[in-house]
């Protein structure tokens, strides 16, 4: 089955999704996370924009939600590992 059959409420991660995540926890830096995008989208020539997937992340768990449950999930997430994502993604912004 290919993702575009995918058929559950659940959205899943891309990979540029996961380097955000990663970041946000702090298991890689900014500077590590972009290099990291590059060379697996060169490596996959999926030819995407960091940046673009950056907004996508945000509007996927803030501003237009696939669903509620990704948006509780993804505050959980900062609350309990102290997070201040807005910092966070202005910082990792900064560097696109």
């Amino acid at each position: 089955m290919s993702l575009l059959q995918f058929e559950d409420d659940v959205m899943p991660f891309t990979f540029a999704d996961v380097l955000i995540l990663r970041y946000l926890l702090g298991t890689a830096d900014e500077n590590q996370t972009v290099k990291d995008f590059n060379a697996i989208n060169d490596a996959s020539d999926l030819n995407w924009i960091f940046r673009s997937q950056v907004t996508k992340f945000i509007k996927r768990f803030f501003k237009d939600p696939y669903r509620d449950e990704d948006t509780k999930w993804i505050k959980k997430l900062a609350s309990e590992n102290n997070i201040n994502i807005k910092e966070k993604l202005k910082t990792l912004s900064k560097l696109l």
